[in-house]
Parts: structure tokens; sequence; C-alpha cells
């Protein structure tokens, strides 16, 4: 009782001077954190003995991450950092005499010459550096990935920094870092680049703006796990023995929705519902380059001008609430010479977003439409031997 006494009477000292929550820590077996001047590195953001930013999910659990920038199937979180620095921004002029014949009015503006930030882990350890290129470097054993941007969002923050989906372009050395196939920064405070001071009388000049992010670190999904089949398949989703796995596209994009009246006869009353008019989204290959589109139909476009049409036979709820539902869809017809020529079922996994929305349709919102993002991965078999994979 005289323990707890003394322990109620610190902690009523501490409030009043106004670092409670540490004392709190203290007395909790925790670390004490400077929440005064930031935590780790000024971040602002204190680290729990359990691994988790203070009120914040644990260490490796994976983010809520906005659809454009869900990683494809097959990649595992590997590694969590948190980083503290600076956006280098130079003050650059475009167009006029200088940028060459006939460039136009000169313009000036802060253009991002790199980040430069300090990577922490879960206990607020220095583990590694972020730089130029962009690439991330492990001060523990030297090895270094670098990223080349795939999909942006905005920040939920207006003043900070867009959210990123990276690929690694290229990995060197052995270690943390050798093996990451992707990489998300989310979490972001800060950053943005100035909106005045950029003029002709400081081109060349840099400015450095405080940041912090989370990187998230992501190995496997790409290359040879690019063209394997998903582990944990619903047995409702399978593909019939015999149909062979012959392309896997990522995409990117939203599902269009149409706020629809109907009459319920019976009733005599109008009813409004969000139906969905098609897809629309970019298909991308494992480096992420653009090698087709997603639209209505549903079809499947190549860029070699090869396409398929689907026709819905399976579908189970997706892992995620709030995500649209995996499907299994048979080929209904090809067209052109290319790469969904032979093409006879589609596996569409891995889904995020993409719902009808929870906005009212009604008689004021009749007729309008409403786009959703998502992201999902697709999976594309040419039949087997005694099936011909088409259906009518």
């Amino acid at each position: 009782m005289k323990l707890k006494f003394i322990k109620e009477l610190m902690v009523l000292f501490a409030l009043l001077v106004g670092c409670g929550s540490d004392i709190v820590s203290m007395m909790d077996g925790g670390s004490l954190t400077n929440t005064a001047t930031g935590g780790v590195g000024g971040s602002g953001m204190g680290l729990s003995d359990s691994g988790a930013m203070d009120g914040q999910a644990p260490w490796l659990e994976l983010p809520s991450i906005p659809p454009p920038l869900a990683v494809p199937a097959g990649a595992i979180l590997k590694l969590h950092d948190h980083a503290i620095g600076v956006q280098i921004y130079t003050c650059t002029l475009s167009g006029g005499a200088d940028a060459g014949t006939d460039a136009g009015t000169v313009t000036y503006a802060w253009v991002l010459k790199a980040p430069e930030a300090t990577l922490y882990d879960q206990s607020g350890t220095q583990v590694g550096t972020h730089g130029a290129g962009p690439n991330w470097t492990s001060l523990v054993d030297g090895s270094v990935v670098i990223g080349a941007r795939v999909a942006q969002v905005d920040s939920p923050n207006a003043s900070a920094i867009p959210w990123l989906l990276l690929r690694a372009s290229s990995t060197s050395g052995s270690g943390a870092f050798s093996d990451i196939t992707y990489v998300q920064r989310v979490n972001t405070a800060n950053g943005k680049a100035p909106v005045t001071g950029c003029d002709s009388s400081s081109v060349g000049t840099e400015v450095r703006v405080d940041y912090t992010a989370d990187y998230y670190f992501y190995s496997g999904g790409a290359g040879a796990d690019w063209l394997t089949v998903p582990m944990n398949l619903p047995a409702a989703l399978a593909v019939p023995v015999g149909a062979r796995l012959k392309l896997h596209d990522h995409a990117i994009g939203a599902q269009v929705y149409t706020c629809v009246a109907s009459s319920d006869v019976d009733a005599g009353a109008g009813t409004y519902a969000w139906v969905l008019k098609a897809p629309d989204a970019i298909l991308y290959n494992a480096d992420f380059s653009l090698v087709g589109t997603h639209g209505a139909g549903p079809n499947w476009t190549s860029t070699d001008g090869s396409i398929v049409y689907g026709s819905k036979l399976q579908q189970v709820d997706a892992p995620s609430s709030d995500a649209i539902p995996w499907l299994l869809l048979k080929a209904a017809s090809t067209s052109g010479t290319g790469v969904f020529t032979d093409i006879a079922y589609v596996q569409r996994l891995n889904t995020v977003g993409g719902k009808a929305p929870n906005t009212v349709c009604g008689a004021n919102t009749n007729n309008t439409e409403i786009r959703i993002n998502y992201s999902a991965d697709y999976y594309f078999y040419t039949a087997g031997a005694s099936d011909s994979g088409t259906s009518g």
C-alpha cells in the first residue's frame, strides 16, 4: 500500500509538471522517452517495449495501406524502419532561352534533389540511412536497396509528402536489404517543398525540409515468385486439372459504381443502390511495366492488342472485409493474336479496397458515378488438354 501511494504521488507530480506519460512508462518497466523533443530523434512518437510505436500497431504488423500502394501477391513484410531527416530541394529554372530553343516561359520551382534521413528500428536504434536514388543502406551489414516509384497517393496530412509504393530496381551486398522487392513509404509528416522563395535570385540554392516517415520493406512476390500459384487458395477458386498458369498481372485502378434507381412493383416505391458499372485499371508485370488494361466486360487487354473477356464462375469473400471478393472466371471469348489469345481461366486474388461506397445513393445522386480505388492480382491460365476454355 505504501509503495502504491508513493507511485500515485509521483504520477500526480509528473502530471503537474507535464511529463506524466514518461514517469508512468518508467514505473511500468518501460524506458523513458523524451516526448517533449520528439522521442527517438525528434519524431514525436515514443517506442514501447512491445516493439510498437506508442498507441499504434505492433512494429511488423501490416499497416493499413491505400489500395494503389498494396504490394502484389506473394510479397512478405520483412522490415519496418522509421525515418527522421530532411527532403532536400533545389531551386531550378525551366523554360526560357537558357533552357533551349523555343523553351517557352521562364519558370522557377523547388525540385526534389534527394532525401537524407536516418533509419531507426523498433528499439530506437540507428540501423540505416536513406538517401539519393532513392536508396536505403543498412549500417549493420552494408546491404543496399535502390527503389523506383510505382504509385503514390496524397498523405492524409495535407502538409506532408505523399505516400509511395516503390519496387526494388537493384540491390547489393548480403544482408537485410539484399532480398527486398518492394518498399512502402507511409505515415509521412512534413517534408513538402516550400511554396515561395524560388526565383531568379535563388536559382541553384538548396533548402532542407524536415520530415519523418515509416518505411515498410517486403521480400518475395517478384522474380521467380511472380509465376507461382498463390498458397492456400480457396478450393472454390481452383482451376480445373490440367490448366497451366501463364501470366500474372498486378492491377491498380478503380471500381466504377453508378447510383441506379429501380422500382419495387409490389410496394410502388423506388429504391436506389450503387451498382458496379465497370473496373478501370492498369495492368503491370513483375517489373511494374505497363502491360495492359482492365475494363468493362470484364475484359483484359494487352498492349499487344489481344483481349480476353471473362464470365464469373465462383467468388469468395476476401480476407479483408473492406475489399471486393476474390473470383474465378472462365474465358467467354478472346480476340487478336498475343498473350491473351489462349487464356481459358482468370483468377482475381489479393484484392484491396474497391467495395461499393457507403455514401447515400438516392434521388439526388441518381445516375451519378463514383470511383473506388482498388488493387488486385490477376492470374491467367491456359486450358488443359480436355478443356476448350470457352463458354459459348
